[in-house]
């Protein structure tokens, strides 16, 4: 195991019609798609999807690709169609693991310094 493998998580396991899968988490290499798709979320009300347009919608597809990839890499490889068409099929299952894999962990007292600079910049 390497220093920094001990440090990174495994991924989130998900069960979609009985059957359990591993959804890996991303990289710095997606992280541009990553932070895009979080423009279309709205404090704590969620997903605000008149927010999506081209641009989120291409990122958001690029990321459930590279999340595909990643997480099924010999199915992908063998079948490349049918994973895409399994990620389109799920594709809310597998956006919210890769949601709660990858958004970063603050302490809650950060959380609470950043509620406040927000309410002051207003």
């Amino acid at each position: 195991m390497t220093r920094f493998k001990k440090h990174l998580g495994e991924g989130k396991e998900i069960e979609i019609e009985g059957e359990k899968y591993t959804i890996k988490p991303l990289t710095t290499d997606e992280a541009p798609l990553f932070f895009q798709l979080m423009t279309l979320f709205d404090g704590d009300n969620g997903m605000d999807v008149s927010k999506l347009d081209k641009t989120t919608s291409n990122a958001l597809v690029s990321m459930l690709n590279k999340t595909l990839q990643k997480s099924f890499p010999e199915e992908w490889k063998d079948d490349e169609a049918e994973v895409k068409e399994f990620g389109m099929k799920y594709m809310m299952q597998i956006f919210n693991a890769v949601l709660e894999i990858n958004v970063p962990q603050t302490e809650p007292k950060q959380d609470k310094v950043e509620e406040l600079k927000q309410r002051l910049s207003k």
